[in-house]
């Protein structure tokens, strides 16, 4: 394995202590229109509070963006945020939001191949108010992300550090970064999972998913077979799979026929006849210890399916059907008082109005002059979906061997 990444702590602790903006801004010699154009030397990260891991993936997505800057220059429509405090006596600017994008910048600009006329010094920056609090902060590590989004393992140190609050709740903290509460779950296996299993996961040696999955089945031995597997794929420049953690599976299909009337204990041997023939038993008196080898029985047993309650459902269908004649009786009365000839014509006439309503729902919300556009209105509610964790490669069916 390459050497160690520097992981994000999962205990974050600092002092946030507000400071006044407006005299800040002007002894960094920072210009303000909306926003503050701040010089890139005066704008520094709170330490440790980042959870990127600087992992082979994350530098190639911030040299992207570094020869996105060189190309194109620093996109001024996406300032960076951040938040003036007190660093003892002294007022600093701390970036909360566009650490990988400052980062690009300084390495831009670092470059000995950069002329000093193509330099950026300096970047703009929207300040938030003083009553942001570190929580808020943190949750925006995740919310607040429109770019690279935060891999599972990060997101799970950011899940942690909230859950270390006095008061916290799962539920709410699932809320508040719109994930669902078992996707917040399988984030913190991997943020409290062993040292080496958070390396491999945070260097992509092995994918999240897998990962989660061997956590979830065992903890304790989740290490040894992550460890293993990816000692299978190294220098192949592979993710190691589930395949890679243990000798290739196959189904053994077993059946055992049984009739009314059978002795129960019967059945069971002859359940117990067949996994014996699957398995292998270590030689002994009784053949009772299994060999060195893991696997699964999964029992599915046919039995008749009891009657569904169909007449039950019936019942209440009949009576929505009755109701239907009676509506048709009332139009019918009406009918008489005036001539048949003159009644069709006011049946038209109220279709009409019933159809013009759509059109002008649709006229109200297609005031954006684009076809197919609508106006999101007040009622209106976006979804939010959590982010899905990477899948591993497609494995190969599992063999099936009749018995």
């Amino acid at each position: 394995m390459a050497d160690k990444l520097t992981l994000p702590k999962a205990k974050f602790s600092h002092e946030l202590t507000a400071a006044p903006v407006d005299p800040t801004m002007k002894a960094a010699e920072a210009t303000t229109a909306k926003l503050y154009r701040v010089p890139v030397d005066k704008i520094k990260p709170i330490p440790g509070f980042n959870v990127r891991v600087e992992s082979p993936e994350y530098v190639a997505h911030r040299d992207m963006i570094r020869q996105s800057i060189a190309n194109n220059g620093f996109d001024a429509t996406k300032p960076l945020a951040g938040y003036v405090a007190k660093e003892g006596d002294e007022n600093v600017i701390y970036v909360t939001d566009g650490h990988t994008r400052l980062a690009a910048v300084q390495e831009h600009n670092a470059d000995p191949d950069t002329p000093e006329a193509e330099e950026i010094n300096v970047l703009p920056v929207m300040v938030h108010s003083k009553e942001v609090s570190l929580t808020d902060l943190t949750v925006a590590l995740h919310t607040a992300n429109n770019g690279r989004p935060l891999t599972p393992f990060e997101l799970g140190v950011v899940v942690k550090r909230l859950m270390a609050e006095e008061g916290a709740k799962k539920g709410e903290i699932a809320g508040r970064l719109g994930v669902t509460p078992r996707y917040l779950d399988d984030v913190l296996l991997l943020a409290n999972a062993d040292a080496k299993v958070k390396q491999h996961v945070a260097a992509g040696s092995v994918s999240s998913t897998m990962a989660i999955q061997l956590l979830r089945k065992d903890s304790d031995s989740a290490a040894e077979k992550i460890e293993a597997a990816v000692k299978k794929t190294a220098g192949t420049g592979k993710k190691a799979t589930k395949k890679h953690t243990g000798p290739k599976m196959q189904k053994v299909k077993v059946s055992v026929p049984f009739a009314s009337g059978d002795d129960m204990k019967e059945i069971v041997k002859a359940v117990a006849a067949k996994v014996r023939e699957a398995v292998a038993a270590e030689e002994g008196e009784d053949d009772t210890k299994l060999a060195a080898v893991d696997g699964t029985v999964n029992l599915v047993i046919e039995v008749p399916a009891p009657e569904k309650p169909k007449p039950a459902k019936k019942a209440p269908a009949k009576k929505a059907a009755a109701a239907k004649p009676a509506k048709k009786a009332s139009t019918k009365k009406a009918a008489p008082a005036d001539d048949a000839e003159e009644a069709k014509p006011a049946k038209k006439a109220s279709t009409k109005k019933a159809a013009a309503k759509p059109a002008k729902k649709s006229k109200a919300k297609a005031d954006l002059g684009i076809e197919g556009a609508e106006e999101v209105g007040e009622d209106d509610e976006v979804a939010i979906l959590p982010p899905k964790v990477s899948s591993d490669e497609d494995v190969p069916d599992d063999e099936e061997v009749d018995i």
